[in-house]
């Protein structure tokens, strides 16, 4: 399996090893050379070292992948193979939010309370990737949160030369650069760039836009039910998912349709907050999954001697 497809699970302190999925291929992280700037730096280091020509597809979850889906390497895998020819799969890290917002954009702007789409839309100008005019629905059909994708050699390239490769140079300009370098309010223990936040949402738009032959985790109620929410969100989403999706099976949303979910995944928000919509970390140490494929003891005898450095 890990000469077709090769999946990373990094780890950048010791306490992960123990919570990885021993199907992933574990990435010594420990350097970790910029930590706030997440996943992107992960990319960069995949695309430096063209790991994606070892397989022929690659991908980079993090050590939470079962914690926020409950999916296991096997599940992954097979998924990929009974859906063969795709250029990405994607699995959305958060497969709520569609009854969480229009879309991730205008979530984005409820929770952190700033203009995110026209920091996001300054981005795109500043490296040459067009967005549409107006932010489309997003639905389990075209949103991929946490950058939970797994692409072929020839999508890899191309992601790099439009967008890993232009975002560093940008970076490297040290021209009007402060604002994607401000520090998020996200409640990791170390600091993330606003940067991270807006990557995550552009490979959607990435892939919209050229017309790529992806697919999407097929996420269903029972499945987004299945995960591990705050109470107040539990129940939300049960009145909601069959709600929202007669709404966007009846065809295009109106105005009033939009204020309305607005309104409702707002004052869910008030109270849960997005600190707990979806209970994933360890409540002694954010870094760390609270769920994981093993147990500690399985995992500790799996692991030893199978960790090694790309």
């Amino acid at each position: 399996m890990g000469s077709l497809i090769g999946i990373y699970q990094p780890f950048f302190k010791p306490e992960l090893v123990e919570r990885l999925d021993r199907g992933f291929l574990a990435l010594d992280w420990l350097p970790n050379p910029a930590p706030a700037l997440r996943e992107l730096a992960l990319h960069k280091h995949i695309a430096d070292r063209k790991i994606y020509e070892k397989h022929q597809l690659t991908g980079v979850l993090s050590a939470k992948f079962f914690s926020k889906t409950k999916l296991k390497s096997e599940q992954v895998y097979n998924w990929i193979l009974d859906n063969p020819k795709h250029d990405i799969y994607l699995v959305n890290g958060f497969p709520y939010v569609p009854y969480a917002g229009y879309n991730n954009v205008e979530r984005t702007i409820i929770q952190r309370g700033y203009p995110f789409d026209i920091l996001m839309r300054k981005l795109c100008r500043r490296i040459g990737l067009e967005l549409p005019e107006e932010f489309p629905r997003q639905i389990q059909a075209n949103l991929c949160l946490c950058s939970y994708w797994i692409a072929s050699a020839t999508f890899w390239e191309s992601w790099t030369g439009d967008v890993i490769a232009p975002i560093f140079e940008l970076l490297g300009s040290g021209n009007d650069t402060d604002e994607f370098l401000r520090y998020s309010n996200y409640r990791a223990p170390t600091p993330v760039y606003e940067l991270t936040f807006i990557y995550e949402q552009l490979i959607n738009y990435y892939i919209a836009q050229k017309n790529i032959n992806a697919i999407y985790y097929p996420w269903n109620a029972q499945s987004i039910l299945s995960l591990n929410y705050h109470p107040d969100v539990r129940e939300y989403l049960q009145e909601m998912i069959p709600l929202v999706d007669r709404m966007d099976a009846a065809g295009p949303w109106s105005d009033r349709d939009k204020a309305w979910l607005r309104e409702r995944c707002t004052a869910v928000h008030r109270v849960g907050g997005s600190a707990k919509e979806v209970l994933t970390s360890d409540p002694a140490d954010f870094d760390l999954p609270r769920f994981y494929p093993m147990d500690h003891a399985t995992v500790s005898r799996v692991i030893r001697g199978y960790v090694g450095r790309v």
